[in-house]
């Protein structure tokens, strides 16, 4: 077993190897309980007094907070996050990337799919099911056997709510990225030179759509406020780029595309000189 253990000290997290009963003092110590017959994926993040239960699982790279409880024959799917003094049920299923907020109650046999996020505070009932990316805010209460389907993250509302940002009558949002002064992009992959961005031009790729892949094959767009952000103090230029709904392949804080067209250089003065 590889796990992830607060330091007593500083709080870090450190990597623990051994078995159950070789890391039993550590677990004491932080006085976690972990069932002999649960199973502990590599490299889970286990915080303070948390407990797993009864043939419980728990996903590699999965984040278990603070007091949190996992019940009997629950599974925590890979990359997961269980918040601090978050509560799941016995036979609950938390899908991959999920996120339950601190303090959230996850009832028995409740279903939580991939990437779903679930808010601090809130309520699931026994055998309610929640689908892939869907949002269930702070303090919701959702009642015993409630099915919420899957969100479609592809529709002009959900990238109006996640970028701010809405398309014209044929479809295409005016999107924007920080770049280097000549235009090429910050980053590269390794042997290849760094992308460079055309005025009035366009490219296109192959690449699918895919959710589960944040950052891949494409470029990436967001608002104006995200690019300016994410230039922070380098030098840098900003550029829009017109894109349209169908060539967006994943949707966050920003989108990933396989087409764009018409890049502009964004020229601004918020000193108004």
């Amino acid at each position: 077993m590889k796990i992830y253990l607060r330091n007593l000290k500083t709080s870090e997290w450190e990597l623990k190897e051994g078995t159950l009963k070789e890391l039993q003092k550590e677990l004491d110590d932080r006085k976690i309980i972990i069932s002999e017959t649960a199973n502990i994926g590599n490299y889970a993040n286990i915080g303070y007094k948390a407990n797993i239960g009864y043939k419980a699982n728990i996903g590699d790279e999965a984040n278990i907070g603070d007091e949190a409880n996992i019940g009997d024959k629950a599974n925590i799917g890979d990359e997961a996050n269980i918040g601090n003094y978050a509560n799941i049920g016995n036979y609950a299923n938390i899908g991959y990337k999920a996120n339950i907020g601190n303090y959230a109650n996850i009832g028995y046999y409740a279903n939580i799919g991939n990437e779903a996020n679930i808010g601090y505070y809130a309520n699931i009932g026994n055998e309610a099911n929640i689908g892939y990316y869907a949002n269930i805010g702070y303090k919701a209460n959702i009642g015993n056997y409630a099915n919420i389907g899957k969100i479609d993250v592809f529709t002009k509302e959900y990238i109006y709510i996640m970028l701010g940002l809405l398309p014209d009558e044929k479809g295409y949002f005016t999107m924007y990225k920080s770049v280097n002064s000549d235009l090429t992009a910050f980053y590269q992959e390794e042997n290849k030179k760094s992308y460079q961005y055309k005025v009035d031009k366009g490219d296109n790729c192959t690449a699918k759509r895919n959710q589960s892949i944040q950052c891949g094959s494409g470029w990436h767009f967001s608002n104006l406020w995200q690019a300016i952000s994410f230039a922070e103090n380098k030098p840098h230029k900003i550029i829009s780029a017109k894109v349209h709904i169908s060539n967006i392949l994943s949707v966050y804080d920003k989108v990933r595309v396989n087409k764009f067209s018409d890049v502009k250089i964004v020229n601004f003065d918020f000193k108004g000189k």
